[in-house]
C-alpha cells in the first residue's frame, strides 16, 4: 500500500527524448506516477499544441496499471517504459 501522505496525488516530470524514440510516433510531454486509494498507477500527458477549435483540452492522458518490467500483459512484455 503507497504512503497516505501521497494518497489521491500525482507528480509529473517531463519527458526528454530518447535515442529509442521511433520518429513520427507520439510521445507524451509529461509522464508521472500517481497513488488513487491507495494503488500506484502511471501517468501520461501529451499538451494540445495543434488546437483547431475552440473547447478543445489544452492536455489529455492516460491512466495505466503500474508498469513492471519483463511482466507479460498489456505491455506484451516489453523492456521498455509503457508510454
Amino acid at each position: 500500500m503507497a504512503d497516505d501522505k501521497y494518497d489521491n496525488s500525482l507528480a509529473l516530470w517531463k519527458r526528454q527524448k530518447r535515442d529509442t524514440d521511433v520518429a513520427g510516433k507520439a510521445y507524451p510531454h509529461y509522464q508521472g506516477k500517481m497513488t488513487v486509494d491507495g494503488k500506484a498507477k502511471d501517468v501520461a500527458i501529451w499538451l494540445n499544441t495543434n488546437k483547431t477549435k475552440e473547447g478543445q483540452p489544452d492536455m489529455s492522458g492516460k491512466i495505466k496499471p503500474p508498469y513492471v518490467k519483463g511482466e507479460q500483459g498489456e505491455q506484451g512484455g516489453q523492456d521498455e517504459a509503457p508510454f
